[in-house]
């Protein structure tokens, strides 16, 4: 059997900026327990300017790795870096994570084993993993949690993350990868999993397939990112509006939270400015639709209850913010961009 054929999957990791965190993934790969000749590893540096792709060639030339490579872009994105590094891949399945994600041993094997089944997917999704102990860092870690929950659920799911993500090569060509022309690393991968949804793609859930990830620690941070997240969502809900009420990856009570929140703050301060008590049913339904999550939250750390819901208010708070911004600013997508997206047509992996 050639070196070429004996390859069952190939890793593309995107970095930019990333000499402080790569090799920690890096190393991880490394040690998977999946035999090293079976997979190669492709780093795309998209266009970083710090010494990424010097420490990245220098770490690969020092292990004798001679199915690794880092190749360098100039600076287009994530989306655009990962299409670039799936371009070069000689294997049948694609897999993805992030600069900053540490895979746990067993990750390779366990994302790869669903498509050598007698039914193999279209795509395959991981989970996050975290230890941290700031209360921002655990409520995220915890919401990740409650989506995993709903996805469990499921037998196929309509998203699929990029810092853990698999899947099938021809498939991922055929629909033309990610979109390059979300330029920076957020809801792209969500795009492209609605666009394989829409076909009819069967794509599944893996919660053993793990990698470990630093969230954000402070709570304004994580309300940025939330707006952003939002905004971008937006975005792709254009394009996809049948995904706005129901997707597979955000609890009910979430959108709930989300509609109640910043009508909750109004109801207070309307309450707060006449002494009506009826600006508070706002916030009491608010708190109502976060009892779900809180209590999810609770289960984990019974005393996290109080960060819980602060942190559910701040989301819906920070959500808000991003979907009327997304609302009223939409992205100015090119032309051609849009035109070089594949059309949608009926995929049969079942």
């Amino acid at each position: 059997m050639s070196q070429e054929s004996d390859l069952l999957c190939s890793v593309i990791v995107p970095v930019y900026n990333g000499e402080a965190t790569i090799l920690g993934c890096l190393k991880a790969l490394s040690r998977q327990t999946l035999p090293i000749h079976r997979f190669e590893v492709i780093v795309v540096d998209d266009g970083s300017s710090d010494g990424t792709a010097a420490v990245v060639g220098a770490w690969i030339a020092r292990h004798g790795l001679e199915k690794w490579q880092v190749v360098s872009q100039p600076n287009a994105g994530p989306a655009a870096a990962r299409n670039h590094g799936a371009a070069l891949t000689k294997s049948p399945l694609l897999l993805f994570t992030d600069a900053d994600c540490t895979p746990s041993p067993g990750w390779v094997e366990t994302m790869t084993a669903p498509f050598l089944g007698d039914d193999p997917p279209a795509g395959v999704m991981g989970a996050y993993l975290s230890q941290q102990s700031a209360p921002a860092a655990r409520f995220a870690q915890y919401e990740f949690e409650e989506r995993y929950a709903l996805m469990a659920r499921l037998s196929r799911i309509d998203l699929i993350a990029t810092y853990a993500a698999a899947y099938d090569r021809k498939l991922f060509l055929q629909f033309g990868g990610f979109d390059a022309s979300f330029p920076e690393a957020n809801n792209e991968d969500v795009d492209f999993s609605f666009r394989l949804s829409k076909s009819g793609a069967r794509m599944i859930f893996v919660p053993e397939a793990t990698v470990t990830h630093p969230h954000l620690t402070t709570w304004g941070s994580y309300a940025r990112t939330k707006m952003k997240r939002a905004y971008w969502r937006m975005q792709v809900y254009r394009r996809y509006p049948e995904k706005v009420v129901v997707d597979g990856y955000t609890p009910p009570s979430l959108k709930l939270q989300l509609l109640l929140g910043g009508i909750g703050l109004l109801g207070l301060l309307v309450a707060g400015g006449t002494g009506q008590w009826y600006g508070l049913i706002p916030l009491l339904l608010f708190l109502v639709a976060a009892t779900p999550t809180a209590l999810f939250m609770a289960a984990r750390w019974p005393s996290f209850v109080l960060w819980a819901v602060w942190g559910i208010w701040l989301r819906s708070l920070a959500f808000t913010v991003g979907v009327v911004w997304g609302l009223l600013c939409p992205y100015p997508f090119t032309e051609a961009d849009k035109s070089e997206r594949p059309a949608v047509v009926p995929v049969s992996n079942e």
